[in-house]
């Protein structure tokens, strides 16, 4: 697709508008290398077109760049596209509008849709008209409100977005006159002008007419009815500022400019003899305030920043004047002049030159092809931030390649170490060099802990530094620079790692040694440093590297007898048995039950628990009691019975084994049987309340019953052994004892076989006799028959002597008498109950063989419900009916396997019966048929099948069988 370039051309050609010129090359863009590669502004594109006028004024804006050309005509282009529309239609010509006169100068808004185009006439004095041409439109329109103004600036509203409106524009003329006007681009009905309003707000040539070079207007990103104005002329930069009352108020800035009318505005003079000046301001891409600005007129170019919070008026800083550099005194006047982020790009009709406005030197000098004509100017797009540069024929497009490359080191130059860091794009290689040229001045100045942090971030050698510290005697230096060095290292460089970690090591305990030495270990400063350790120590890093070196790390803190440390390493790398072997080792045992019980394992607990609990036997076994179910007993019982029969901890043991038994509720007889024995040592009261919580059940105790036994007879402890006894179940041993000393236990005793009713009776005739014949108190006697039920007087008679009278025993004679006789009295009244019953049942009987039912003919088997009388058939009273066959298949699958193969025989022999039948010798077959049928009856036919005990006692029987279950499961597979 040609571009709008390639068709003027063909257009002026077919429109016969004069012999075309000699082409500068075969496409209407074309890219070109400069032979410097490192140059900063390059060639990007030249427009290849020769119009048959030359280029007076160019200006370009988001994207749309405007031509005027010596016949007073302007061509229009979308640079985004430049062949989507007609070039007639982007061809505007203001002849009859300039009339012996000629374009002074067309200004852009930022937006791109609005332009102005200021005519004077020949002579350059008289102004002629301004007009104003919207991008929707093709035809100009005079702004009659300008009549008598020649517009030589104009500070565009860029806060504005809209295409049909310009917002506040402020214009300055060549008489030294601010105004104020607004633009719409919208035909509005009996309104012939495209002018809002046009108001003065203010006159910088009261004191003699003097021409405005170059208007510029911002706002305050933090504050938008805040706007800063710079006003320049060929020798001035006025400065002004204020607050706007609304941002709907027309006209607008008279609140801002009404500050100066009774005070002259700011401004700086820089003598001239030049006519002309330029002022630019450098606004990145896409950002919402400029940066800083650039004036340029004869003394040089002015530059400075903005700042835009505070209160102040001014709302500049860092202004500075740069010379012209050596050698361009002689170069004239320029016609044009652009501001980049760190340089300025000047137009000479005769070549283009870059200067840095950082260090006033000149970094790029280019020229055009001489066919082109002189060069004219150059104009930048404030939005998308492209630079064209036009001559009388020929426009070219500029581009800035890594502007920012070079700047850190200009910076550095200048020893702005802070700009230069920024401006090094995290490019390592140079922000290593602008680091160790401020690491160096650091330490020149004797700021050693500073540039020790930088010089860890250089690529200078690691020895070479260490070394600068070591000499000048730097250790907090030194440590800092090893830090930060190990900040920077991989996990990977596992030796760099090393050592580092170790010499760091190696001067923190140095250190902390130093103020224990010296007394100061319990003063503020050790205990920071002790801090900073044990800080150091948690970090991941330093973690895996001593982990990997932890013999080297003990021998280095034992080397300064650092024990605090040692413990904190040893449990940072969870060397638990060094800790506690560490701390026995030095009689620290408390704490070293602290560690175990936090930190420790169950194999901790076995190995040093023995120990432990010598030298510091209650807190051991409060230590060990709150592990609960974590430490198994049984493996600490060797342990236990060692220091019990060696250090005689019997009393702190025993308090371990109850809280085992009591909470715990271990049932290991072993650990049982130590606990007897420590009772029967220590604590013989608490045998009795122990064994009563076991019970008296020999099997479900959790001791030896045997054992106990000998233990409680090996101290005495009767009771104990009366109940063992009974736990065991030697009931009358038992009693034997009890009575030794304690009737009551012996009666007790004696009542706990309950369902034993002989055994029973036998003990309590040995109370008994125990009570007659060793006390011989009958009384006492008599109170032995009233407790128990199961002896009677003439058991106890025997025991008596023979003078003692029968009256003694006359009421518990009695007493017997008459129990007797109602216990006669009972069986015969059973018997009585027993014949009743029995008359009862043999008359049932007689009823049960005289009853019967009836059979219809219509009346259909249970199981087949085919008709009853086509077949043998059984009925049952409670009126099921089942053919004889039915019957004998279903009742099958209820009986067991026994009672199947007895019904198989006797089948079997039926059938066998009934084929002999016709044979001779077959009498009494009969008889024998009869028989075998009544046994099948029985098992088949002795009860119903629906209401039988059969079919109860098989509800849980599977409706498949395993058999059947098996066969389907292999079908399936």
């Amino acid at each position: 697709m040609s571009t709008l370039f390639d068709q003027y051309e063909s257009m002026q050609q077919g429109l016969g508008g004069g012999p075309r010129q000699s082409a500068l090359g075969t496409t209407a863009f074309r890219n070109q290398k400069l032979e410097e590669e490192a140059a900063i502004f390059l060639k990007d594109r030249q427009v290849n077109f020769s119009p048959t006028h030359p280029i007076t004024h160019l200006v370009v804006s988001n994207n749309n760049l405007v031509l005027a050309m010596a016949n007073k005509k302007l061509i229009r282009i979308n640079l985004q596209n430049p062949g989507a529309t007609n070039l007639e239609d982007q061809e505007v010509d203001l002849s009859k509008y300039a009339i012996q006169a000629r374009i002074h100068n067309i200004f852009l808004d930022p937006t791109g849709q609005h332009l102005l185009v200021s005519i004077v006439s020949r002579d350059g004095v008289t102004p002629v008209d301004t007009l104003y041409l919207p991008q929707r439109s093709s035809k100009p329109k005079s702004t009659s409100k300008l009549k008598g103004h020649l517009v030589t600036a104009v500070g565009w509203n860029m806060r504005n977005q809209l295409d049909s409106v310009t917002g506040p524009v402020l214009m300055g003329t060549a008489r030294g006159l601010i105004l104020e006007m607004e633009f719409k681009s919208d035909e509005r009905l009996f309104q012939s002008g495209h002018e809002e309003y046009c108001k003065q707000v203010f006159d910088i040539g009261k004191d003699g007419p003097v021409q405005i070079k170059g208007v510029e207007v911002r706002s305050s990103p933090s504050d938008e009815l805040k706007f800063f104005v710079l006003c320049a002329t060929a020798d001035k930069l006025y400065q002004f500022s204020g607050r706007v009352k609304s941002l709907e108020e027309r006209p607008m800035f008279l609140s801002v400019f009404g500050n100066y009318l009774g005070l002259p505005p700011r401004f700086v003079e820089l003598p001239s003899k030049w006519k002309v000046s330029w002022l630019h301001l450098y606004q990145p891409v896409n950002a919402i305030a400029p940066e800083h600005f650039a004036w340029l007129s004869e003394q040089g170019v002015y530059t400075g920043d903005f700042v835009w919070t505070g209160t102040s008026d001014d709302m500049t800083i860092n202004r500075k004047l740069h010379p012209s550099p050596e050698g361009l005194e002689e170069s004239g006047v320029p016609c044009g002049m652009i501001l980049c982020e760190f340089h300025i790009l000047i137009v000479w009709p005769d070549k283009i030159r870059g200067l840095c406005i950082l260090n006033n030197q000149l970094v790029f000098e280019g020229t055009i092809p001489d066919e082109c004509g002189k060069l004219i100017g150059v104009s930048k797009d404030p939005m998308k931030g492209t630079i064209w540069v036009f001559a009388e024929r020929g426009v070219f497009k500029y581009r800035v390649d890594r502007e920012g490359r070079n700047v850190w080191r200009i910076y550095l130059d200048q020893g702005n170490y802070e700009l230069a860091k920024k401006h090094c794009n995290s490019d390592p290689t140079c922000l290593s060099v602008v680091l160790l040229k401020e690491a160096q001045d650091l330490f020149q100045k004797k700021e050693y802990v500073a540039s020790a942090r930088l010089y860890a971030k250089t690529l200078t050698s690691f020895e070479e530094v260490s070394l600068k510290f070591v000499e000048v005697d730097q250790e907090e230096a030194l440590k800092i620079y090893l830090h930060e060095k190990l900040d920077s290292l991989k996990v990977s460089e596992q030796t760099q790692v090393t050592l580092v970690v170790m010499w760091l090591l190696e001067l923190y305990l140095r250190h902390l040694g130093n103020l224990r030495d010296s007394g100061k270990q319990n003063t503020a400063e050790y205990k920071d440093y002790d801090c900073q350790l044990r800080a150091f120590l948690r970090d991941p890093k330093v973690r895996s590297c001593v982990t990997n070196n932890s013999n080297a790390v003990y021998e280095l803190l034992s080397s300064h007898d650092d024990q605090d440390n040692y413990v904190s390493v040893s449990l940072t790398l969870k060397d638990y048995d060094r800790v506690i072997r560490h701390l026995m080792r030095h009689g620290r045992h408390i704490e070293a039950l602290e560690i175990m019980a936090k930190k420790g394992s169950e194999q901790l607990f076995y190995q040093h628990f023995p120990a432990l609990l010598q030298a510091a036997p209650s807190i051991a076994v409060e230590t060990l009691m709150a592990q609960g179910k974590r430490i198994n007993p049984i493996k600490l019982l060797p342990s236990l019975i060692h220091c019990h029969t060696s250090h005689g901890k019997g009393r702190d043991i025993m308090k371990y084994l109850e809280y085992c038994v009591d909470k715990l509720e271990a049932t290991d007889e072993v650990l049982h049987n130590f606990l007897i024995t420590l009772y029967a040592v220590e604590a013989p009261d608490k045998l009795l309340p122990y064994f009563k919580l076991q019970g008296d059940d020999s099997q479900s105790v959790h001791y030896d019953v045997k054992f106990a036994l000998r233990e409680c007879m090996s101290i005495g402890e009767d009771r104990a052994c009366v109940h063992i006894l009974t736990t065991m179940g030697l009931y009358q041993q038992a009693v034997e004892m009890a009575l030794k000393f304690d009737t009551s236990l012996a009666k007790a005793t004696a009542n706990r076989p309950k369902y034993d009713q002989d055994l029973r009776k036998k003990l309590w005739l040995m109370i008994a006799a125990h009570v007659v014949q060793e006390q011989q108190d009958v009384a006492k006697a008599m109170e032995v028959l009233k407790e128990c039920d199961l002896i009677k007087i003439e058991d106890i008679l025997p025991f008596f002597p023979d003078f003692v009278t029968i009256d003694q025993f006359k009421d518990a004679i009695c007493s017997s008498l008459q129990e007797y006789n109602q216990h006669i009295e009972d069986l015969k009244q059973e018997m009585d109950d027993a014949s009743k019953a029995a008359e009862t049942i043999r008359k049932d009987i007689q009823k049960f063989k005289q009853k019967y039912s009836y059979v219809h003919a219509q009346d259909k088997c249970c199981e087949c419900k085919y008709p009853l009388l086509t077949r043998p058939f059984y009925l049952f009273p409670c009126s099921h009916k089942f053919h004889q066959d039915c019957l004998s298949d279903a009742v099958l699958g209820y009986l067991s396997d026994a009672k199947q193969k007895k019904v198989s025989e006797l089948m079997g022999k039926l059938i066998a019966i009934s084929n002999d039948d016709s044979a001779p010798g077959s009498v009494g077959q009969w008889g024998d048929r009869e028989q075998i049928k009544a046994e099948v009856d029985s098992i088949v036919a002795g009860e119903c099948l629906y209401c039988g005990e059969n079919i109860v006692a098989n509800i849980d029987t599977p409706f498949i069988s395993n058999r059947e279950w098996d066969a389907m499961m292999a079908e399936w597979q």
